[in-house]
């Protein structure tokens, strides 16, 4: 049974930068209506986040070229996460599909 918890979406101005979908420590997932909005809100780039320990706290998406024209970028999902639960770094999927730390 799904709890009161849900996808986190990030915008600013109608904007939409990026969405926490997965708390891997709540064993949360997204629905699939959640991730279809990732889709037709343009977050294709996927990150994960992870503490000092190398435990995996959060997954999502975001539209990493609209964050770039806009000033922002991967660090200001891990600033988020820093700040909420402690998270020390990020990865993200690259073009050749494989994670990599920033």
């Amino acid at each position: 049974m799904r709890t009161e918890l849900k996808a986190k979406f990030y915008s600013n101005r109608g904007n939409f930068y990026f969405a926490i979908t997965t708390d891997h420590l709540d064993a949360f997932t997204p629905t699939p209506d959640e991730l279809k909005k990732c889709k037709d809100k343009g977050m294709n780039d996927f990150f994960q986040l992870f503490d000092d320990d190398d435990n995996k706290y959060y997954s999502g998406y975001a539209n990493l070229d609209l964050m770039y024209e806009s000033d922002f970028d991967e660090f200001d999902i891990l600033n988020i996460a820093m700040n909420h639960a402690g998270c020390t770094y990020i990865k993200t999927r690259n073009k050749a599909g494989k994670m990599e730390m920033l």
